[in-house]
């Protein structure tokens, strides 16, 4: 064997190397390439996840005294980004008049309302009397479609705090006093908004 040919040996043996760490960094680059393409993919997913969450529709449910008489509010209010269709509303015990006292108003039992449709922000309600109203606890369960979506959530709301509920109304006596009390109004709300 001649020199020139265990040079040619030599550098086929390091060409051979150089080739082999070439596929071996080859093939990390392609792993870390698929891991790193495989945390985008559920980085993405979390995002629209978060984005359909931020941008769905969201019934609601809720009881508040009302600013006229002893009767309360009922409200179904849409407090998400997106239109949805109520589907269903079912409270229990049943929020019966005969109940409170009354029988011939039957129709304003809100659980009735069906296939309505809340753009965002938008909401409907009625009148109820829980002044001699024996349950203290509702059990709501809500069913409505939005995004192409069906949810269902249930939870329980205690009666007991309507009770508790302060509001204030000024007294006006005269057209100073009436002065007086819209310049309160006036700073406690820029109060609130600096």
């Amino acid at each position: 064997m001649t020199t020139a040919e265990c040079y040619q040996i030599l550098f086929q043996f390091i060409g051979t190397i150089i080739s082999f760490i070439a596929l071996i960094a080859s093939i990390i680059a392609v792993v870390l390439t698929y891991k790193n393409l495989s945390e985008m993919r559920k980085q993405l997913n979390e995002q629209q996840k978060q984005y359909f969450e931020q941008n769905r529709g969201n019934l609601v449910f809720y009881i508040k005294k009302s600013s006229v008489g002893i009767t309360h509010d009922l409200i179904i209010k849409n407090f998400g980004n997106s239109p949805a269709k109520l589907l269903s509303l079912s409270i229990n015990p049943d929020l019966d008049w005969t109940k409170a006292g009354q029988s011939d108003i039957e129709e304003f039992n809100i659980t009735k309302l069906n296939n309505i449709f809340l753009a965002p922000n938008q909401h409907i309600g009625t009148i109820f009397d829980f002044s001699d109203f024996e349950e203290k606890e509702l059990e709501v369960q809500i069913c409505y479609t939005t995004c192409d979506k069906e949810y269902i959530e249930k939870y329980r709301i205690d009666i007991n705090y309507l009770d508790k509920v302060l509001t204030l109304e000024p007294k006006i006596e005269n057209e100073l006093s009436a002065l007086k009390n819209i310049n309160k109004s006036i700073v406690s709300l820029s109060e609130q908004f600096i």
